[in-house]
């Protein structure tokens, strides 16, 4: 699809199809507002959106005849790209990431419907309610899921079977973070495992506190499941690498970057599913009444490569398990 790039006043980039849209078959176009961070930037460069639009196509909608999207790239500035959604009247912002993302689209609308994906805990950020009934105009799908992160911890001990100490490293700003260390720790104590938490509050630290998790004596490293660190995968697994440390993930970014281990959600499904809220919120549903989803369905994913880099033998029954082996 060709397009066009118009400049608005608050240096937020706005993107839209060249010239006016075809006529949907119900009358009716949709504009839906993008408000995702710099690395979701590009339809080249990030996977989120083409992943949402291929949602949309699932079920019957095309892009430039059904639904626009507008895509908003703020920098550090959310709320601004927030408010000028709600300025070129979009019937629905779809705000990926971090909680502060989420946050800047409910503070700039009461009355548009958001629907947001890996919003971290999105109760005690205060996004919604509840999770049954989130009681506001913004619903989606969540990341979170505490098991999930006992459960790395049992398979890095199932690759490592002489493992004794472990690092966890953790968003300290998150509030997801005390539900993480408690179901970490409880996994760390069945397994035998001595648990170490080395927390960051923001990039500026994570040189040192990567650094301090090797001085600790730390075998192994399992990483949080805070969207904040996401964008961190390729930049850990270059350390894992240099510092030979085996990290399991979970983002599969991480495995494929050049991490030994990711179990976790897959991305790029939550994107499509995202696409069921939107369509089922603009054909009149109320977000308000449509509970946020948790993950029930998760991907391990195994770099064999990186395993032999580090003469780890990976049990036969590991791999056997694995949706995906990298070799």
């Amino acid at each position: 699809m060709r397009r066009r790039h118009i400049l608005i006043s608050l240096g937020v980039l706005l993107i839209s199809p060249l010239g006016a849209a075809a006529q949907s078959r119900s009358g009716k176009t949709w504009r839906i507002g993008f408000l995702a961070p710099p690395s979701d930037r590009s339809r080249a460069g990030g996977g989120s959106l083409d992943a949402f639009v291929q949602g949309m196509r699932e079920l019957g909608h095309t892009e430039g005849q059904d639904f626009i999207v507008y895509h908003a790239m703020y920098g550090a500035k959310p709320d601004e790209a927030a408010r000028e959604m709600v300025q070129h009247h979009v019937d629905l912002i779809l705000a990926l990431a971090q909680s502060d993302i989420v946050l800047a689209a409910k503070r700039a609308t009461r009355d548009i419907p958001i629907v947001f994906v890996f919003a971290g805990d999105p109760v005690a950020d205060g996004i919604v309610a509840s999770m049954s009934r989130p009681g506001g105009n913004a619903t989606g799908l969540t990341s979170l899921n505490a098991s999930a992160d006992a459960k790395r911890l049992q398979l890095l001990k199932e690759a490592m079977p002489a493992l004794r100490r472990v690092a966890l490293l953790a968003s300290r700003g998150d509030p997801a973070t005390s539900s993480i260390i408690s179901a970490a720790r409880d996994a760390a104590q069945s397994l035998g495992v001595e648990l170490q938490i080395q927390s960051v509050e923001n990039i500026d630290d994570l040189e040192a506190t990567l650094s301090a998790i090797v001085k600790g004596g730390n075998e192994a490293v399992i990483i949080d499941g805070s969207p904040f660190l996401f964008p961190l995968q390729p930049r850990i697994a270059q350390w894992a690498a240099a510092a030979r440390m085996p990290v399991i993930s979970p983002w599969r970014e991480l495995a494929v970057a050049g991490g030994l281990l990711s179990y976790g959600t897959s991305a790029s499904a939550m994107f499509r599913r995202a696409a069921v809220f939107v369509d089922r919120i603009l054909k009149g549903e109320d977000p308000a009444t449509l509970p946020v989803e948790q993950p029930t369905t998760f991907e391990l994913v195994i770099n064999l490569k990186f395993a032999n880099a580090l003469s780890l033998t990976i049990p036969a029954t590991l791999l056997a398990r694995a949706n995906e082996v990298i070799e």
